[in-house]
């Protein structure tokens, strides 16, 4: 009876074990969507808080490293860009750099899938992102999907999230920006 129970015992254990692995692979464990939230949170001090060290600038804007990244990406930085009329910096995620397709294709549907499942807080309140989805292909040069607040909040007015995809001749890039982008309406005013 003992050796019974205790074959039971552990069947269900491993039952329990490899469902939890299971579960971990579809629904992987919420560092990404954690880390975003903080960036994005972030948008409220203008990345200033997260804001690292200064690195190489190019002519149109100062760039640091962000100190708080997304598990799996390249690099995260802020862009400052010199203008006076929009004093806002952007962050931006390098998720994938390669000639694969799919892996290219992969990591783009993977960061807009973590984007729908963060949520940050505004306040009291907790606010999470809509947008419609592009489907990457591969017959062309770029594929955009953009995502914004939820809910209307005067801080997070322009704010979206941005995923792209880039056919280049050294091969794919998958980036992720947080930036504020006005309506094409009041841009060209």
């Amino acid at each position: 009876m003992l050796k019974y129970l205790t074959l039971a015992f552990a069947f269900t254990m491993f039952l329990h074990l490899s469902q939890a692995q299971l579960l971990q692979k579809v629904f992987p464990a919420s560092t990404f969507s954690d880390s975003l939230s903080k960036v994005v949170e972030n948008y409220q001090h203008n990345y200033l808080d997260i804001q690292g060290l200064a690195l190489q600038p190019d002519e149109d804007r100062n760039i640091f490293a962000s100190t708080v990244g997304l598990p799996g990406a390249g690099s995260c930085v802020i862009f400052r860009f010199h203008s006076r009329q929009d004093t806002t910096a952007s962050w931006q995620a390098l998720l994938y750099e390669g000639e694969d397709f799919k892996d290219a294709s992969k990591a783009y549907k993977n960061a807009i899938k973590y984007i729908k499942q963060t949520k940050f807080k505004v306040g009291l309140r907790k606010i999470s992102f809509d947008g419609e989805v592009v489907s990457p292909s591969e017959n062309l040069r770029f594929t955009t999907s953009i995502f914004k607040p939820t809910e209307y909040t005067d801080s997070y007015k322009n704010f979206v999230a941005e995923v792209e995809m880039l056919n280049s001749m050294e091969g794919w890039i998958v980036r992720l920006n947080l930036h504020s982008r006005k309506e094409d309406t009041e841009r060209y005013q």
